[in-house]
């Protein structure tokens, strides 16, 4: 689905902690950011990168205590 204009997007995405609810006929249903592939990349890029700084601080953290 394509929507007219990026506010009426943002609302739904927003509200889609509403779309959580125990009803079986919605349990699969999956909504998301239709975005390029280089910005998908670059996304999945930068999450990979905040893991490793979160796992490299958190060895720190250990090896001071």
């Amino acid at each position: 689905m394509a929507f007219g204009n990026g506010e009426m997007k943002e609302e739904i995405m927003a509200n889609l902690r509403n779309l959580r609810q125990p009803i079986e006929k919605f349990k699969r249903i999956g909504i998301s950011h239709d975005l390029p592939p280089k910005e998908r990349e670059e996304i999945k890029r930068m999450v990979e990168e905040a893991k490793q700084e979160h796992v490299s601080r958190n060895a720190d953290d250990s090896a001071e205590n």
